[in-house]
């Protein structure tokens, strides 16, 4: 118990650590603070590999939170990289999406550090909480782990027939159009406030019209991420570690690859083969059984394979 919140508490301190000091503004130092914390999260990632394995060779958790004791040391670590590799590489569907978010409503360059910080924040409450809800309806009812992999091969199809260029009007939303209708919005960005008081009365800026748009897609890419990790593993630590990890330096990685988004053109089709996999991998646990260490091939594979047949039909095109 005591290990298991220690590191929930050591997570929101490297998060805020992370938004203090890598958080940059302009474009260079953006880039630049992108990159430091890339690597930052990097040496998180390996120091929570170390400590995932060390506690599950020792049972520190002691069945804290249903804690399956049978897992060894090297089975918890294979587990919470297939969940953390799966969960980073949905992430990118997510960056389309940002992208375009950010674009549609013009958020000036300087902004949008500060504003994905607080959407990762939230995301990573939302996700708790998701989370937490899910593992008590799956103890709870056996067979809702069997709809879960039906929603995954639903929306593995639905993926793979789509575009993530292709993305409905933000303002079509029922949120934002309630918003729109009873709210006064200004027309121009101030700063980085979410609201401000004009001739008496207060009004939302199109920062706060951005961020709920975020969060809205977030929820929906919840719908898709949350099943696809309790696929892998339905182990407490494992899922809620993988999880935040991998939501936490979405911020970088959208500096990063939001530029190279156009190379990655069919990786989403790579993504909706993952998840369609992991669906057929649920419903097949019963007569087949694959192990930590081959499912984590398989999903390293299935990525390698669509980021590498991205490139070449993009250089390819060009």
């Amino acid at each position: 118990m005591l290990i298991f919140w220690s590191y929930v508490l050591f997570l929101i301190l490297v998060v805020f650590l992370d938004y203090k000091l890598f958080a940059g503004s302009g474009e260079a130092d953006g880039m630049k603070k992108a990159w430091h914390s890339i690597i930052y999260w990097f040496a998180i990632t390996l120091f929570t590999i170390g400590l995932i394995m060390l506690s599950y060779d020792r049972d520190w958790f002691q069945s804290y939170l249903s804690h399956d004791q049978s897992l060894t040391a090297w089975e918890a670590g294979s587990l919470f990289l297939s969940g953390y590799i799966v969960e980073q590489s949905l992430s990118i569907d997510n960056i389309f999406v940002m992208a375009f978010l950010l674009n549609y409503f013009k958020v000036p360059v300087n902004y949008r550090p500060g504003l994905l910080s607080i959407g990762i924040w939230t995301a990573i409450l939302l996700r708790g909480i998701m989370i937490i809800i899910g593992l008590w309806l799956i103890q709870s009812i056996s067979w809702l782990i069997y709809l879960l992999g039906i929603i995954l091969i639903y929306s593995g199809i639905k993926i793979y027939g789509t575009s993530p260029e292709d993305q409905s009007d933000p303002n079509k939303s029922i949120l934002i159009r309630l918003i729109r209708r009873y709210l006064p919005i200004t027309k121009g960005y101030y700063g980085q406030k979410f609201m401000v008081k004009k001739m008496g009365k207060w009004a939302i800026t199109p920062l706060l019209l951005t961020l709920v748009a975020i969060e809205l897609t977030d929820i929906l890419f919840a719908i898709d991420s949350i099943p696809a990790i309790f696929a892998i593993t339905t182990d407490p630590f494992l899922v809620l570690s993988s999880n935040i990890l991998a939501i936490a330096n979405m911020r970088s990685f959208f500096t990063i690859l939001s530029r190279a988004l156009e190379k990655l053109e069919f990786i989403h089709h790579a993504l909706a083969i993952l998840l369609i996999y992991i669906g057929f991998k649920i419903l097949l646990e019963d007569h087949i059984h694959i192990s930590g260490s081959l499912n984590l091939l398989i999903i390293l594979f299935v990525l390698v394979a669509g980021v590498v047949y991205s490139i070449l039909r993009t250089s390819r095109s060009k």
